[in-house]
């Protein structure tokens, strides 16, 4: 069965996300958690053979039409680096609880069907139902999660510094994919329901699009200490030699970094980066030294730093990319000179 496929990679997810050792982000477990119990929940009710069993599966399956939609705009939110209040997203979960609470009151309280009953077609059995006033208000808040995340999408288009836009796009795209499918569900009955595909889709995108964020993230880097953060500067360079981010330190060494946009290369000139370190770097990176680490100083209006180039690698030890570690020695070398 197709909604079997579903769970069984949504638990592979899981499994993935789990086995990191860290979690790169919370909504983002909570995601691969409620795709596997909506899938779960879209396989018993294709295999349900009387009304009873079909809709206690329909209430499992709205696990994940009621909170995703919600979380999907949480983990955007992460990405585009966009720090919602605490409170809103307290109020984003209790709506979300209150929501689901009135799916589990299918077949008692008329808030959310007034009526169901079960068919069977070429995909298993299903439910044709009779919409109560709060399904309506379901739809309306999967709207407004879905607008949401797009605003923030399109906002951050134009924070290139600070967000990638090849990941903004990769959202818009994925966000565009999932509503066009509800879309479509709700005008053509295909006889099978697409959500948990897509959603299973979705949560693929969005968690290789953290794991790479968080490989160049300066403050989740194991090999960066945190009291090293304020006085050392740090720069992330991808394998292909594109910009993946610098500490506020780096960017007052070199303010050009203030300007460069995330995943591109290096401008081809002017900037003190491109005066002391680009040479460096690329031959670095030319060469073949396994993992020793490149270190060597430069002197600049007085002042004398050290920098140090070496590889980046994953928690396997597998290089994706490299990073250039900044640090004023000045006085080290005054003092030699006394």
């Amino acid at each position: 069965m197709p909604y079997l496929i579903c769970f069984i990679v949504a638990i592979a997810l899981l499994i993935t996300i789990v086995s990191f050792g860290k979690t790169i982000d919370l909504n983002m477990v909570l995601l691969a958690v409620i795709i596997m119990v909506g899938s779960g929940g879209y396989y018993a009710l294709a295999t349900s053979t009387v009304l009873e069993e079909a809709l206690l599966a329909n209430k499992i399956l709205y696990v994940t039409g009621v909170f995703g939609p919600a979380i999907v705009l949480l983990i955007i939110c992460n990405i585009c680096r966009i720090n919602l209040p605490k409170w809103l997203r307290i109020a984003i979960y209790a709506v979300q609880t209150l929501m689901y609470f009135c799916v589990c009151n299918i077949g008692g309280l008329n808030l959310f069907y007034t009526g169901a009953q079960l068919r069977n077609g070429p995909m298993g059995a299903y439910l044709v139902k009779t919409y109560g006033p709060m399904h309506s208000i379901n739809l309306v808040m999967m709207l407004i999660y879905t607008m949401a995340g797009i605003v923030v999408a399109l906002y951050s288009l134009n924070r290139k510094t600070i967000v990638s836009r090849l990941n903004v796009y990769i959202l818009l795209i994925t966000d565009m994919l999932v509503v066009g499918e509800y879309v479509l569900q709700h005008i053509l009955f295909l006889g099978i329901e697409l959500l948990p595909f897509f959603f299973t889709l979705a949560a693929c995108v969005y968690m290789v699009l953290l794991y790479r964020i968080y490989y160049f993230s300066i403050y989740n880097n194991p090999v960066i200490l945190a009291e090293k953060i304020e006085k050392d500067g740090y720069i992330f360079f991808s394998k292909n030699m594109r910009f993946m981010g610098g500490s506020d330190y780096a960017q007052e060494v070199f303010p050009e970094l203030n300007e460069w946009e995330l995943e591109k290369k290096v401008p081809g000139s002017g900037g003190r980066f491109n005066t002391f370190l680009r040479q460096p770097l690329n031959s670095f990176a030319e060469s073949k030294n396994g993992d020793e680490s490149l270190i060597d100083t430069f002197e600049y209006k007085g002042n004398v730093y050290r920098y140090e180039i070496g590889h980046l690698k994953n928690s396997r030890g597998k290089r994706r990319g490299y990073l250039v570690q900044i640090s004023n020695v000045t006085e080290l070398f005054g003092t030699d000179n006394e």
